[in-house]
């Protein structure tokens, strides 16, 4: 598949990149740090199991987010660095 930010002026890339790499970098440095806190104590009865759910789909949720904008951030990189090599 043709990288589509290879159409996109060089200043746009850098802004995608900019933007994408924050969001990158907080969502899967939350998810990822929530699912290695979760998974290493033991479960607290005193939290429902359905609020534990609704905690798991939102860590899960957030390591979607990183991953996606952490391939968005690549393709800016990868499109800069074409953009300037031609």
């Amino acid at each position: 598949m043709k990288n589509p930010l290879l159409k996109t002026p060089v200043f746009l890339n850098v802004v995608i990149l900019i933007i994408s790499g924050i969001i990158s970098w907080f969502a899967l440095l939350m998810g990822i740090a929530h699912i290695i806190e979760g998974s290493s104590s033991p479960p607290n009865p005193d939290i429902p199991k359905i609020q534990a759910m609704i905690g798991w789909v939102v860590v899960m949720f957030l390591c979607i987010v990183g991953i996606v904008s952490l391939v968005i951030t690549v393709a800016a990189i990868l499109a800069i660095f074409k953009r300037y090599r031609t």
